[in-house]
């Protein structure tokens, strides 16, 4: 059988060096073709390891060094001349290479760490791991697979390591690896609320379609970036260092867990064909991006609020902060909820990016969107019936399985609305979907027996550097920089009234050196005088001038609140509660 061997080795991991080593099997006396993935699932975007690659080798099977150029125009392609009396190729270099049409050739993965470290992944291990002669490493072999499940099974690896069960049945397996030692203990509270998130999501989106999954956490005082990644039987996700040892900060971040397994149904099993490509240079298609994310980004709220991981305040806090942002974003002037997916692989600026619409809306906007079909379908069905019946029969599909792919269209998804509630869903997902809205849509806040409103002044947890500046965004219009730079300014707002731009930067406010806590006492100071403008010094390259900017609004916080006399749909909808599996004690 023709196998592609992989291996990994991580030993110099601190010093950002990972070498891998790929054998190939190949016909003799050929060009034989081989690309780095170029599209990758969970970035939606063709964000492939090619820029990263360096140290690159090529050799036969026999050790002859082999010729090889880059495809002019497919930079992620390499053309290699194969000898006659050769049917291997040996790539080494720093990041994983795959050939083309490899789905029909299993891949072995191996991969070598130093001998303290703890690893952990959702591909099969292949007995105990091989140490080195002089004990200092070990090497771990994995049954061979596929190259989709060899991309979709991240490695955990790290050299303070724990492994907790999160279920009974052992199916649920949080990892934990941390940068500090002493931050490897899991409070039981926390293993308790884990549990209840995977019986939530069960409750929500019917039958897994994993034999187990992996939470794959890395827990970080230095990483700069908190976010995660979804697979099909794990995901990975970062943390801060006490993100789950405190409750506080696992209010915060614990709706990142969520979204990450959630995307095990809405994503991974079922998700949208144009996401189902052939191989890693295909391109992908996000047009249905609002369903995959957008989907996901409403339930993991609700299903942290179900399962104890996120308080209903924190809910209502952050749910008014995700309106407001939307809010600032004049693209929707011009540009639909779809195509924000069906462009997501565009290059990002922050220049005018509220303008140009490229921060991937779909998630925000799809919060409000699915909170809008929820509360439709309770309205239609006098509360019969909820999303939740749609999730559980359309990802559910009725029984348990093992890592599947059954793809759908938008096609698919009007059907299966039309099962649980009739409706004219394709005029719905028209207007709110498919083309440009100049305004928020609100109607499931308001639906829900609530509104969303600005403040003049913060309410608990918005009296921050962040919820100050998002203030000053949500009354001039502009986002600024500790050094002044305006790093983006919001179209129709009183700052592009007023023709500031971004790279602009403001050096005075009022006639002193400007500071961001200057710039937001200036303009709560002009809620008082409505004879006198705001004037900033601003400058670009050698030119300063003066400005004047004519608000008097204060700053804006967002909020969202109940609504006297309406029918409270938003706590019934965060309060749904099922049975949980019960957790196991911790184990190293």
């Amino acid at each position: 059988m023709r196998v592609i061997h992989i291996a990994v080795d991580l030993t110099e991991a601190s010093r950002c060096l990972i070498h891998a080593t790929v054998q190939l099997p190949v016909n003799p006396d050929c060009v034989a073709i081989f690309t780095t993935p170029v599209w990758i699932q969970e970035i939606h975007s063709a964000s492939g390891p090619v820029a990263g690659i360096a140290g690159l080798r090529f050799s036969s099977n026999s050790g002859e060094s082999l010729r090889w150029r880059r495809n002019p125009l497919n930079a992620s392609e390499y053309h290699v001349d194969v000898p006659e009396n050769a049917d291997t190729v040996i790539a080494a270099f720093d990041a994983i290479i795959t050939w083309k049409d490899v789905a029909k050739i299993a891949i072995q993965a191996s991969v070598t760490v130093p001998s303290t470290w703890g690893v952990a992944t959702a591909l099969e291990n292949l007995g105990t791991p091989v140490t080195s002669s002089d004990g200092e490493t070990k090497t771990l072999r994995y049954r061979p697979t596929n190259v989709q499940r060899l991309e979709d099974s991240p490695i955990l690896t790290g050299r303070h390591f724990r492994r907790f069960p999160i279920t009974a049945d052992g199916r649920h397996i949080l990892c934990v690896t941390v940068d500090t030692a002493g931050y490897t203990d899991v409070p039981q509270e926390t293993l308790e609320k884990l549990s209840r998130l995977v019986a939530q999501t069960w409750a929500a989106f019917g039958p897994r379609h994993y034999d187990s999954f992996f939470f794959l956490l890395a827990l970080s005082k230095h990483h700069g970036f908190f976010g995660g990644f979804e697979h099909h039987d794990s995901f990975e996700a970062s943390l801060p260092l006490n993100g789950l040892s405190d409750a506080s900060v696992l209010d915060q971040y614990g709706a990142l867990v969520a979204h990450e397994f959630i995307h095990s149904w809405c994503g991974k099993f079922r998700r949208p064909a144009g996401h189902v490509p052939r191989d890693f240079a295909t391109p992908l298609d996000g047009s249905m991006l609002w369903v995959y994310e957008g989907l996901s980004s409403y339930y993991e709220g609700i299903i942290s609020v179900r399962s104890g991981l996120m308080s209903p305040r924190t809910y209502r806090k952050t749910l008014a902060r995700k309106t407001a942002w939307i809010d600032g974003q004049t693209g929707r002037l011009w540009r639909s909820l779809e195509d924000t997916g069906t462009g997501a692989s565009l290059s990002r600026s922050r220049s005018w990016a509220n303008w140009s619409r490229i921060n991937q809306d779909y998630y925000y906007e799809g919060i409000l969107l699915w909170l809008d079909v929820d509360t439709l379908i309770r309205t239609k069905t006098d509360g019969k019936r909820s999303l939740d019946d749609f999730t559980r029969a359309f990802f559910g599909q009725g029984k348990d399985t093992g890592p599947e792919v059954v793809p759908y269209t938008l096609e698919d998804i009007v059907a299966s609305l039309n099962k649980v509630a009739a409706d004219d869903w394709w005029a719905f997902l028209d207007k709110k979907v498919l083309g440009p809205s100049p305004y928020v849509n609100l109607t499931g806040i308001e639906r829900a027996g609530y509104r969303f409103f600005y403040t003049k002044g913060p309410v608990i947890g918005q009296d921050t550097d962040a919820g100050t500046r998002e203030a000053v965004w949500n009354s001039i219009g502009i986002k600024v920089g500790d050094n002044g730079e305006l790093e983006d300014v919001r179209r129709g707002g009183p700052a592009d009234n007023a023709k500031l731009a971004p790279r602009q930067s403001v050096i005075r406010v009022a006639g002193s050196p400007f500071t961001p806590e200057e710039l937001a006492s200036e303009i709560v100071s002009k809620r008082q005088d409505l004879d006198t403008p705001m004037r900033l010094t601003m400058r670009q390259e050698d030119d300063e001038w003066e400005v004047a900017i004519d608000y008097h609004g204060g700053l804006r916080y967002p909020q969202i609140e109940h609504q006297e006399g309406m029918t409270d749909m938003l706590s019934a909808i965060l309060a749904t509660e099922r049975a949980q599996p019960t957790v196991q004690g911790s184990s190293r």
